[in-house]
């Protein structure tokens, strides 16, 4: 389970940016781009959390390998 808890974060927060901007841009579309603003910063941050997780959990895989 150890193992498998940063991967499956690192997958939740990638679908959090994926549909987060997906619905952003739906609204934007329907509504304007002033409104919606908040809706960009919560896909980027959800996009800056998935690049995160992910470098920690390439980098603590890497230091597990070279322990073996």
């Amino acid at each position: 389970m150890k193992q498998k808890l940063p991967y499956l974060l690192e997958i939740i927060w990638l679908l959090v940016a994926i549909f987060s901007i997906l619905f952003a841009v739906v609204r934007t579309y329907n509504i304007g781009f002033k409104e919606n603003i908040m809706l960009y910063v919560i896909a980027m941050l959800a996009c800056l959390m998935y690049g995160s997780r992910r470098y920690l959990r390439k980098t603590r895989e890497g230091i597990n390998q070279d322990r073996k």
